[in-house]
């Protein structure tokens, strides 16, 4: 008697957790087999700002929005593991362009530092070598080496330096911190792509997906 009941219990718990594995695998197919797979819809869309990093043609009809941070594990995977087959899909011939917004909640100063760096490089600079930078190691920016480095745009360039110390980017900082919470959004990345909101890291399929959805739907109220 006592040996059926631990068997039975050992059933019970097998079943649980396969129950477990099925909901998982069918949330997984769900979540693979819907493009439109958001999370929520906003009521307004983001708004260009003149120090949005963009990738991509500034023309290109389809902007997807990323909030992002180069501290963000999930983000670095998404620029090595997406990143490239979306540029050569979409990006290369101008059908979407991808707007990254720097997010730091933080207010340490070098994380701070990092991201106004990052943003007015953009601009006025060279930011493709920057980007690989952080991309490939985020701690850099704790270093005297990485301070050295922005000392030393600041003194070639007076462009960037009135962005990194005039102002601008503290302004365009904050605005994105605060933007990102009007919204009520958490997390990164997180994607707005005509008003709908993508939390989280989507492998390329699944991402392309969602592209290709939305940009089916534009093309429908052309014609219309």
């Amino acid at each position: 008697m006592k040996l059926k009941v631990k068997l039975d219990r050992h059933h019970l718990i097998a079943y649980a957790i396969s129950l477990v594995l099925v909901v998982l695998i069918g949330y997984k197919l769900w979540r693979y087999f819907t493009p439109d797979s958001k999370e929520a819809v906003l009521q307004e869309s983001p708004e260009p700002r003149p120090l949005d990093i963009v990738f991509g043609s500034d023309t290109a009809p389809l902007p997807v929005y990323m909030y992002a941070s180069y501290s963000c594990t999930f983000c670095r995977q998404f620029f090595t593991d997406v990143f490239p087959m979306l540029k050569k899909e979409f990006l290369d011939n101008g059908r979407v362009k991808l707007v990254m917004r720097l997010l730091e909640n933080t207010n340490h100063p070098d994380a701070l530092n990092s991201a106004k760096t990052a943003v007015c490089i953009n601009r006025y600079g060279y930011f493709d070598k920057l980007h690989e930078l952080l991309l490939t190691d985020s701690r850099v920016i704790y270093t005297p080496e990485f301070r050295d480095m922005v000392n030393d745009f600041t003194a070639r360039d007076e462009l960037v330096a009135e962005c990194i110390l005039g102002g601008q980017a503290d302004e365009y900082i904050l605005q994105i911190r605060n933007e990102f919470r009007k919204f009520g959004l958490s997390g990164t990345p997180t994607f707005i792509i005509n008003r709908n909101v993508y939390r989280g890291y989507r492998s390329y399929q699944e991402f392309r997906k969602i592209i290709l959805h939305h940009m089916e739907t534009e093309d429908r109220k052309d014609i219309n």
